[in-house]
This record gives C-alpha cells, structure tokens and sequence, in this order.
C-alpha cells in the first residue's frame, strides 16, 4: 500500500511541478542568446521533456552568465532538478543563489524551497516556509495547493485551485489545473483525508470535491460510477468541470480469474438472531445485484440456525462452493476455524480471538469495536489532546473497548489519567461523573485539569445519559470521544448526544460517497427494512464486495476499498481493517469533524 500511495504522490506532484514551472518559470529568464546558448538550450530540453538534461544546461548557463542572470538561471535549474525528482540536486542549485535579490527571485527561492521540501514528504516544513510567501500568483497557488492536500486539507487545496484557475488564460493551462484538482483530491483520499464539503461551500467548491471523490473511488473499485455521475450532473448543471475529466469513467472491471464459482453464504436467518442475519443477508444481496450480470457468481445461502455453523460448512464445501461468506458470532467463527482447511477460500463475518492459527485462504471481517475504539486514541492523540479519563460499561464488550483504547492511547504517547465503569443498569451518572472529573457539579467548578478528554463507550440511551449528565455537571465543555454504538440514525432523541466526537461508517455519515448508490440500492429494494440493523446492511454489502478484492487488497500495495463500511485494507493475517470518517453531532445530526490542524507528514 505504501508504494502505491507514492505513485500517488509522486504523479500529482509531477503534474503540478510541470504546469507551474513550465508555464511560469521560464517566462522570467534573461533574453537568450550569444553566451546563453546554454541557457536556450535548457528552455528546448524542458518543453521536450528532457529535464535532468534541462538543469544541467541551465546549471552551465550560471556559470557563465552576468553576474545580474546566474540567480534567476540557478532558480530555473533547481526547478527543473525537482521536474527530474532530484530534490537534492535542486537543493544543490539553489545553494548557489546568493544576495542581493530581487524580489521575484526571493519568492521563487522560498517557494522552490518549499517544493523541496514536499518532494521530501516533509509537510510539515512547507507549510512552515510557505508562510514566508506574499502574494497569490499562479505558480504560488500550485504549491500552496500541493501543500494543503499533502496536509490533508482537502477542501483548502480545491479552494486554491480553483483561485489559479482565474489567473489562467489559454484552455489548456485551466484543463491542466482541473486535472490538478481531481488528482490532489485523490491523493489525499488515498491517505485517508477528509474531501466532504465543508458545511456552507459555495457550488464549484462542493462540486469539485464530489466529483473528485467519484473519480477517485471509481478507480479504487467503488460500484455505481454512473449513477453518482448522473446525480452530481443533475445537481450541479453549471459547474466548469471539463467533460474529459469523467468521459469514459467506467467501474474496474473484474477478471474472470477474481471470480469464485459458487459462494456459500452462512448466516442465522431464524431464531433470535434472525433479524441481523436477515440484514446482513440483504446488504450482501444488494451489492450482489449493484454487480453486473457477467461479475455474479452463483449463491447459496445457509441457515446456520437450524444447523451448527460447522455442518453448515462442511455441507457447503459438499455443495461444491468454493467461497464461503460467515459465520457471524466469534464462537462459530472460531469453530468454522477448525474445519478450514483451505479446500474453500473463507471470509468470516467476525474476528477469531486472539492466539487462535488462521487457516489457510482465510479472511475475518468485523464490525470491531476494538478497532473504533483504537481510531479514537490515534485521533485524540492527532488531536493533540494527551491525556484524559475514560468511562466503559461493566460488561466483556466494555473491558474489551477499554482495553484497546488504553494500550492504543499509551502507544502514541498518551495517559489515561483515570478511569471508571458503569453498571449497565444504571441511568444515574451524577456522583460517578464527579468523582471521575473531581468536580462539584456546581455553577463554577472545572474539570480536573489533568483530562483534555472523556472517551465514553456507550450504547445510545446510555450515551445521551451521560452527555445530558455532563452539561449538568458544567463539563460539557470538555471533549467527548465515543465510538460509532453511541449513535443510532434511526433513534429519536439525538440531539442529546450534541458535541459528541465519533468514528462512524460512510453509509452512516456521508450522504454523497461510495455509499450514495448502494442506499439508493437498499432503499428501492428493501423499502421495509429495519433502520436499526442498518449498519449490518451495510456489513453486508463490504462483504460481498471482498470477494472479488481480496486478492488484490491482500497484496499489500493497492490502494483502499472504498467500501459503504469505511476504506477496507487487509494485513498479513488476513483481516479486514475499516478506516472510518469523523463527525460531530450537531443539532441532533452528524457534520464532519475537521482534519487536525497539523496532520502527519507524508510518508
């Protein structure tokens, strides 16, 4: 996955390089001719392409130059040393630049330094030194933008595109810098930024990002390109986006040889756990149907409550079914686990416990909230929050939450000052609160000084609870983490839960990505269906969509699923890793959660 995300960001890098330095750059070199020969022949080499050859003339034309040229040659070769990915010849060539000068080869010199600075995937720096620079010409705007999708700041990057675009004259210059535009979009989204539009962004602006969001999850596997396209169309008929930028935009196709034969699916579809069965059954249903005829495999599908989920199994593998979907619950996984002995490739609908051999040609998808609870302390600590308290049910599923957050928490750095649990029972959090926050519950008093943060692990009626509690207790200023149970769509009463941080699904939180189609789907199909197991439809849904990309997710160096349950990865043990989108609730209702002002570098 790493290398994959350096293709990345090495072509949006080049694209950029090569507008801003080949449509700007040049313009500002001395008259040519005589003893600049060289220097001539540096300008040929650029626009051929040639652009190591390029810095080397331009490098030979410093060198013989008036002293009043050498530093607006030595800036031309160290831009054209970074057009040739040698960042640190350019840094070479522009130790050569020395004082006095003017001021456009002052702001060239710290914007160079700036590409410099990204082409070495430090993001941090750059921002740092494009602070240094006034004014918004084109070139400027380029690696302003180049800077803010580097630091995830997917929107600010748009924004500044689509600012150089009014500067730009000739057609081909603007359909460069859309393409620009589309492929910073994608970039980010490969690291996991954020592009929904921002509350309040003007047309072209949200425009812009869903389109790139389109594009991007399309050529990262998402079904439903056309669909999508169609909508944002019709909802956006005046947008300037060039045609060319989607002509043509088809789903990957899927090769034969990613195509099981038949597929088992093993789920309770009777009994007490019938109607989560049910759901999951019907998402994996949708997907199934969103697939085109040609990409089907034949299905059968297994009640694992009127038979043991082992018999089911094996009655599959005699069934002649070469992929087997399920189980659900983690003890009938960890039995199916036994009998796998790779006759069938395996996707199991739950994580084996810890220490147990993972067959061969077996995967495990869940909807962990371990794995939640782990997102929540990498993005507390991204947050720059360090230390603070924590507040977990007295039940397996709380100590388990507990636990994954804690040591995730001290990993990156941070303490968890304290901690308590609640029984599952109880809807007086009052006296717990204060004792955890060492407040009075009176008008005045302040949380302890020592918590920047309460991670709370709660079901909804107990998550309003305990927000409402807070407010009571005048500590609803301090930040609220949670995982995705706190929030129920369907659940009245949400607007309790406002200031609550969480990591949810995009099926859940965004209304026009991947997941738009595949709601549409579950919407015209299921027209009944049960708004609380939601989120299990769309656990369905992934499903069926990792049987055709796991091959390739297991590879290591592929871009993310773009799947309705988050961007799905795989590591070497074969499971399925969902990174999810933050939200706030605000007015009862989720809204994006900013990325953190100083995101990691590039890497």
């Amino acid at each position: 996955m790493q290398a994959n995300l350096r293709i990345a960001r090495n072509s949006v890098a080049m694209l950029l390089l090569a507008a801003l330095l080949g449509a700007c750059q040049m313009a500002g070199l001395p008259s040519l001719g005589g003893a600049d020969a060289a220097a001539e022949r540096g300008e040929r080499q650029s626009r051929e392409g040639d652009h190591l050859a390029a810095a080397r003339s331009f490098e030979s034309a410093a060198r013989s130059a008036v002293e009043a040229d050498r530093n607006t040659y030595w800036l031309a070769a160290a831009g054209q040393w970074l057009l040739g990915a040698d960042a640190n010849a350019a840094e070479a060539a522009l130790a050569n630049v020395t004082a006095p000068l003017s001021a456009a080869d002052t702001r060239e010199r710290l914007r160079l330094d700036t590409e410099i600075a990204l082409a070495r995937g430090d993001t941090a720096r750059a921002a740092e030194l494009l602070r240094g620079i006034s004014g918004d010409d084109a070139a400027t705007l380029a690696t302003r933008a180049r800077v803010q999708f580097g630091s995830l700041r997917v929107a600010d990057g748009v924004a500044s595109l689509i600012a150089r675009d009014r500067l730009l004259a000739n057609a081909d210059d603007r359909l460069a810098n859309q393409r620009m535009i589309v492929d910073g979009i994608r970039a980010a989204v490969l690291r996991g930024g954020d592009a929904r539009a921002p509350a309040g962004a003007d047309p072209v602006l949200a425009g812009w990002l869903e389109l790139g969001r389109i594009i991007a999850d399309t050529q990262a596997g998402a079904l439903g390109a056309q669909r999508r396209l169609q909508s944002w169309r019709e909802r956006y008929p005046a947008h300037p986006a060039s045609e060319s930028l989607w002509k043509g935009l088809a789903e990957r196709p899927v090769a034969a040889s990613d195509l099981p034969h038949q597929v088992a699916l093993l789920l309770p579809l009777s009994g007490r756990a019938a109607s989560a069965g049910s759901a999951v059954r019907d998402g994996f249903l949708s997907a199934y149907y969103d697939n085109g005829s040609a990409s089907r495999p034949r299905l059968k599908i297994y009640d694992v409550a009127a038979r043991d989920a082992p018999s089911s199994y094996l009655q599959a593998l005699a069934d002649g079914n070469d992929f087997v979907v399920g189980p659900l619950t983690r003890e009938e996984v960890a039995a199916l686990a036994t009998l796998a002995d790779g006759r069938a490739t395996t996707l199991a609908l739950n994580f084996l416990p810890d220490g147990v051999q993972v067959p061969d040609r077996f995967y495990q998808f869940a909807l962990s909230p371990e794995d939640e609870a782990r997102l929540a302390a990498r993005r507390i600590v991204a947050d720059g929050r360090m230390s603070g308290v924590t507040l977990v049910p007295q039940s397996d599923w709380g100590r388990r939450v507990q636990a994954a957050f804690a040591a995730e928490f001290a990993a990156a750095g941070g303490q968890v000052v304290d901690h308590a649990d609640y029984l599952p029972s109880t809807a007086d959090f009052n006296d717990l609160l204060r004792r955890l926050l060492r407040t009075t519950g009176q008008r005045g008093s302040t949380p302890r000084a020592d918590a920047q943060f309460i991670f709370v692990a709660a079901q909804p009626v107990y998550g309003r609870l305990i927000r409402t509690q807070l407010r009571f207790n005048y500590a609803s200023a301090l930040p609220m983490y949670a995982t995705s149970d706190i929030y129920d769509p369907a659940g009245s009463g949400n607007v309790d839960l406002d200031g609550v941080i969480f990591p949810d699904m995009p099926w859940v939180i965004d209304p026009q990505g991947a997941s738009a189609s595949a709601r549409d789907t579950a919407e015209r199909v299921w027209p009944g269906r049960n708004g609380q197991f939601d989120r299990l439809h769309a656990f369905g849904y992934d499903a069926f969509r990792l049987i055709v990309e796991l091959r390739r997710l297991r590879a290591g160096n592929s871009t993310p699923l773009p799947g309705v349950t988050g961007r799905l990865v795989v590591d070497g043990q074969g499971r399925v890793h969902r990174e999810l989108d933050w939200a706030q609730i605000v007015g009862g209702r989720p809204v994006p959660w900013p990325q953190p002002l100083a995101a990691p570098p590039a890497t």
